[in-house]
């Protein structure tokens, strides 16, 4: 029987992402895990990347994805956008992908030189287009064959700025890889490659160290709340904007010792083994993939009780979860999953059931399904 999602015989479907910049984060592994697994579907990709160069580069080489780094060049401006069509037509694109709202809006102002080229634009985030910018995204999203968001919130958040007469809106959910390593053997791995004690109770988080991801909620909890709790210890995996003063805020504590940044780290996942506790600190959220990815590996989970992160916790069942921006009460929260294993093991039962809903191999299913369609009425 012939199967409609994996396609054998098919031409493939040629696909251009274009993102800003090659630096880690989740919508940068999102792509390159979407490109990778996508060629299984009949979906070729190459990878666009305005902005700066980054370690994404090599997860993209790693997975042999073509990748174009267009050299740090800004976007919506001629010379950008002359680049971006002039790489789409030597791939010889049949869908323009763009991700987020200044990656999308260049991908659209590449039809002006490829009309037939269709665009899709996926949103990441919650963050709206302001000012000068939202009329120019309510024409592009006439011109857009799909505005794809991965989650309600986010979809809510689209809903609101798009003509609702003249746009396509979708969800296709983030996934994540749901066969990972778990157990006593992982666990040790991992904390061996982070330097941590074996017997020590590890909290960690794992994203970009930016404001709207909440880190600096997370250092402060711990510096104020954990001075009475020597065998605990937090790490911090990722790199970004606040990771210099959140280190010396961290150094200048007594506590130094006992908190640990890492910086980028390529296939950082797969240190989520090390944790006992998860905590997802975000002041805003599209649809986090190291929550997603967290949950996975079975960690119970603390965060703030914001739309996009009750979308997949229930707070009690898979987590905790407590009034954003609260300092206190996120620390509270997460002393508490600290000094209970049982409480720990429940809510992480749970949350490697619930994880099963968010499969990477379906969201890549959707996709390829989508791109076939935006393809095939364009050549009709």
């Amino acid at each position: 029987m012939k199967n409609e999602l994996h396609p054998k015989a098919a031409k493939p479907v040629r696909v251009a992402h274009v993102m800003y910049g090659l630096e880690m984060g989740g919508l940068e592994q999102l792509v390159v895990r979407l490109s990778d697994h996508g060629r299984s579907r009949g979906i070729d990709s190459v990878v666009l990347a305005l902005g700066p160069d980054g370690p994404v580069r090599e997860l993209l080489q790693r997975a042999n994805i073509p990748t174009v780094w267009l050299g740090g060049l800004a976007g919506m401006t001629p010379t950008a956008i002359r680049r971006l069509a002039q790489e789409v037509d030597a791939f010889g694109a049949d869908v323009v992908h763009g991700h987020d709202v200044g990656p999308w809006l260049n991908a659209v102002a590449t039809r002006t030189l490829r009309p037939r080229t269709p665009v899709l634009g996926t949103f990441h985030q919650t963050v709206e287009p302001q000012g000068k910018l939202r009329p120019a995204a309510m024409a592009a999203a006439v011109f857009t064959q799909s505005l794809v968001a991965c989650g309600s919130e986010v979809r809510a958040s689209l809903e609101r700025w798009s003509p609702k007469l003249l746009s396509n809106v979708v969800t296709i959910e983030n996934g994540v890889p749901l066969t990972v390593s778990t157990g006593a053997e992982a666990r040790r791995d991992a904390r061996e490659r982070l330097g941590l004690p074996q017997d020590a109770t590890v909290v960690g988080y794992l994203g970009r160290l930016s404001e709207e991801k909440g880190p600096d909620l997370l250092v402060d909890a711990f510096l104020r709340h954990f001075a009475d709790a020597p065998g605990t210890h937090l790490v911090m995996i990722g790199p970004g904007p606040m990771e210099a003063a959140l280190r010396a805020r961290a150094a200048a504590s007594p506590l130094a010792g006992r908190v640990h940044f890492t910086g980028a780290l390529l296939e950082a996942s797969k240190l989520l083994p090390a944790f006992d506790v998860y905590v997802q600190p975000s002041r805003r959220e599209g649809r986090s993939l190291s929550l997603l990815e967290a949950m996975a590996v079975g960690l119970p989970t603390v965060s703030h009780a914001i739309p996009a992160i009750q979308e997949v916790h229930r707070d009690g069942q898979t987590a905790l979860l407590v009034p954003s921006g609260d300092v206190d009460a996120l620390a509270g929260a997460v002393k508490r999953l600290a000094n209970d294993a049982d409480l720990r093991a429940r809510l992480g039962e749970a949350a490697k059931r619930e994880a099963q809903r968010y499969s990477l191999s379906t969201m890549v299913d959707t996709y390829a399904q989508l791109y076939r369609g935006a393809a095939a009425r364009a050549q009709a």
